[in-house]
């Protein structure tokens, strides 16, 4: 029994436990590839992260996209790479086709592959990323921010939070960069292309899955992939001055753009524009880049094509998008309670863009080059690029680039389809 003017026993005395600091929080802005990625990152490096994304529901499917090295070495520190899975078989034909319909070139898949990337679609990536999101981020649909300050201040919803650190991954079209960084016409290089992309409900004429082809008219160019385990996706690329575009309005009114574009190319092209329409399209915009000297403001930074967007010709911009976002994890860790440091956001992201400078810029280097062979201007232009890929399907030229590809037949005949009444097409 212990009494007044007894002290208690030791094992009585309790100790506060030491108040342990609150996890900064973070926002990011767009549930793409770099925004989710950065969500899973920043989530690691122990950030509180809420994911907003104006979109109603997960967006599916997608354009096809080839993620290069750094892509994959990226999903496999995040954890996502057990899932994905090149699309295109190694065996696969890249076949070139003029808009008469007649086969120009025809170059094995695999004198493009390096043994590391991989050929998705757009939604293998993010499926793969909504897979491995942690649990504790959570996400808002149908949401953007209204209003966005470099000190970390948002509206979203009508309310006023401050957050730690604001992550603008939400596109080329970004509204985080317009409220922080300036109008898009300040950042934007036009490049004076339209894309459009459709998800097909099936294959036209007969090609079969595995069959790349190319549909190359100087000026316009449309590539459909026939991929493993998934619905057959095209790309339509088309410069923007043709006459062939006056009065269309391809973001207002995409397939009847594509109607006026393509719709004296024979062969394929009747049966794609006509399954376009079934389907409808999936994304129709002009091809530009974004060039800021800087990606962050105060406790504001951009990931992905928010901040760098290469194009598509860099074959680089999920890779790109998808490193960015595991990097930034990184590079914002947070200090344990026992450790003396203290996170200093603005330097943190400054170290961080001076990591991820080097490669966007050699990616955008690549496309302002590239952009010429993905979408000749002129027949002379048109002419040499066929030239090349025919070379390329060469025995001396498969050894050269060590792709080890198996030589195909490469003479020039009729595609395959429903009207040519030839397979066209030797198998091993």
């Amino acid at each position: 029994m212990t009494t007044v003017d007894e002290p208690a026993p030791a094992a009585a005395l309790t100790v506060p436990a030491p108040a342990r600091t609150p996890r900064p929080r973070a926002l990011v802005v767009g549930a793409g590839i770099a925004g989710l990625a950065a969500a899973t990152s920043l989530h690691r490096a122990g950030w509180r992260v809420t994911v907003c994304e104006r979109a109603p529901a997960r967006r599916t499917g997608g354009y096809f996209v080839r993620l290069a090295p750094e892509g994959v070495e990226a999903a496999e520190r995040l954890g996502v790479d057990e899932s994905l899975r090149s699309r295109l078989p190694a065996d696969g034909i890249i076949t070139g086709v003029d808009g008469r319909g007649r086969t120009t070139s025809r170059v094995d898949a695999a004198i493009v592959e390096d043994g590391v990337s991989l050929a998705l679609v757009r939604g293998d990536l993010e499926a793969a990323l909504w897979a491995g999101l942690p649990d504790e981020v959570e996400v808002r649909f149908a949401t953007a921010p209204t209003g966005v300050a470099d000190d970390g201040t948002v509206v979203l919803d009508g309310t006023t939070t401050r957050w730690d650190l604001v992550v603008g991954a939400d596109g080329v079209r970004s509204a985080v960069r317009e409220m922080v960084f300036g109008p898009e016409a300040a950042f934007r290089h036009d490049f004076d292309h339209v894309v459009i992309s459709a998800v097909l409900p099936r294959l036209p004429g007969r090609l079969v899955e595995g069959d790349y082809v190319v549909l190359v008219e100087p000026g316009r160019t449309a590539h459909l992939m026939a991929m493993a385990g998934h619905d057959p996706v095209v790309f339509f690329t088309y410069r923007a001055d043709l006459e062939q575009t006056a009065g269309t309005e391809p973001a207002a009114r995409p397939e009847e753009a594509l109607r006026a574009v393509y719709g004296d190319f024979d062969g394929l092209m009747p049966e794609i524009l006509d399954l376009v329409a079934e389907a409808g399209t999936t994304h129709a915009d002009t091809v530009g880049q974004i060039q800021l000297r800087r990606w962050s403001s105060g406790r504001v930074v951009l990931l992905g094509d928010s901040a760098w967007c290469p194009t598509l010709y860099s074959g680089h911009g999920s890779a790109l998008a998808l490193a960015g976002g595991e990097a930034l994890g990184r590079h914002l860790r947070v200090p344990a309670d026992d450790e003396p440091a203290r996170l200093d956001v603005p330097a943190a992201l400054a170290a961080w863009e001076a990591e991820r400078r080097p490669g966007t810029r050699t990616a955008r280097t690549a496309a302002r080059r590239a952009r010429h062979f993905f979408l000749p201007g002129n027949r002379v232009v048109t002419a040499l690029r066929a030239v090349a890929l025919r070379v390329a399907s060469w025995p001396i030229a498969s050894r050269l680039f060590g792709s080890g590809a198996r030589t195909r037949d490469a003479d020039v005949h009729r595609t395959v389809t429903a009207s040519s009444g030839s397979s066209g097409r030797r198998r091993p």
